[in-house]
């Protein structure tokens, strides 16, 4: 028995003998195990999502590397069938019990967090990447980029005049070359079917469909767009091009924000606030580009391969990844990226981020639009 093979299933027939009834001895599929990796990755779901970031240049050294991805539950559908990824352990069920009973070779624990560390700390490995815990609930960097990262996440005037992207900083504490590459997002084919069917039907004369997200962190208000400057931009596009179709989308949070706009007497289409992960991918796969908040929305759309123009008030503009075809818009406030949970100015950067400016920056993407998109991050408003 080959047990060091990535097919082996331990206690059931592999696929390739359940597919040809082929056996150890003599099969053509024998692709076996060098290194055993273990991330540790326990975030919110954007952030994860984005950090599967790493997985090509991480397969590319170590090419016949075995990848286990511990996380919690509700991100695991992010990595399901990523084809980087072997096997994902949730932080809700039987993890530790593997953690006890194996051994790696690498472990990536990009996170200064407590929890995440600690795990980082009991996987046996010889090499050790990120953030280990110290044994007094705090955790210890491993690498001078990772304390600066930790640095970062502790003072918010260091994390403010930060610009690096977080994966080039997440790629330099893995100590991975550049350049970035895309997350990744699994989306089934028939997802994506189902979802242009969809889109075509409600929509049935449209020249060019447009994902609009409002889904937002609950840490941070100011995260969110305001409604009228939704409202604002539809109408703008809708005027320029009236066969736009504008898909509205969000998690539960901003149910009643997008009934509040669809009731507004602009043409969006309803496109849910309850939809699953891979379905609110296949949206925005079937959507030319979207506008998003620093999101869950921003990082699905480069996974999926959908431009995206992201506006960002007091989390880091200098942190998105653009990936050579995006756009990040913000406020030209000295304090941008204050990351403070709530604005104490009368008018937030928010407020300020007028729907003219994002216009002037999405025109060239119109289907009768001049220019060429091109990755850029616009202050002016």
């Amino acid at each position: 028995m080959r047990t060091d093979c990535r097919h082996y299933r331990v206690s059931e027939p592999c696929a390739p003998h359940k597919q040809t009834r082929v056996s150890c001895d003599d099969c053509r599929h024998f692709d076996p195990v060098a290194e055993r990796v273990l991330i540790v990755k326990l975030g919110a779901l954007g952030d994860v999502l984005r950090t599967t970031s790493c997985l090509p240049p991480l397969k590319a050294r170590y090419p016949h590397s075995h990848v286990t991805w511990i996380t919690r539950a509700n991100a695991a559908p992010l990595l399901l069938r990523n084809p980087s990824v072997d096997r994902v352990l949730s932080l809700e069920a039987n993890y530790l019990e593997y953690l006890l009973a194996e051994d790696f070779d690498l472990v990536i624990a990009p996170d200064a967090d407590p929890l995440s560390a600690s795990i980082a700390t009991i996987a046996r490995a010889p090499t050790k990447k990120g953030f280990v815990a110290d044994g007094r609930g705090g955790v210890t960097p491993l690498s001078d980029t990772a304390a600066h990262w930790w640095r970062m996440g502790l003072d918010d005037a260091l994390k403010q005049h930060n610009r690096r992207t977080y994966s080039e900083c997440l790629y330099a504490i893995c100590d991975l070359p550049l350049p970035v590459a895309r997350p990744y997002l699994y989306v089934s084919p028939e997802a994506r079917t189902h979802a242009s069917q969809w889109l075509q039907a409600q929509a049935p004369r449209s020249a060019v469909q447009i994902c609009f997200n409002t889904g937002a962190s609950g840490r941070w208000r100011e995260k969110r767009w305001k409604a009228r400057h939704y409202h604002s931009l539809a109408q703008r596009i809708t005027t320029a091009l009236p066969g736009a179709a504008i898909v509205l989308v969000g998690g539960p949070e901003e149910h009643a924000f997008n009934r509040e706009l669809l009731s507004s007497g602009t043409a969006f289409v309803d496109g849910g606030t309850d939809n699953s992960l891979e379905e609110f991918g296949a949206i925005l796969a079937a959507c030319a580009w979207a506008l998003t908040p620093d999101s869950l929305g921003y990082h699905v759309a480069c996974a999926v391969g959908t431009r995206a123009v992201c506006l960002v008030g007091p989390t880091s503009p200098w942190e998105i990844d653009l990936f050579a075809a995006n756009r990040v818009i913000y406020s030209p406030f000295d304090c941008i990226g204050c990351y403070l949970a709530t604005c104490p100015m009368p008018r937030s950067c928010m407020d300020e981020l007028v729907p003219e400016t994002v216009w002037a920056s999405v025109r060239d993407w119109m289907p009768n639009g001049e220019g060429s998109p091109a990755a850029v991050r616009v202050a002016k408003c």
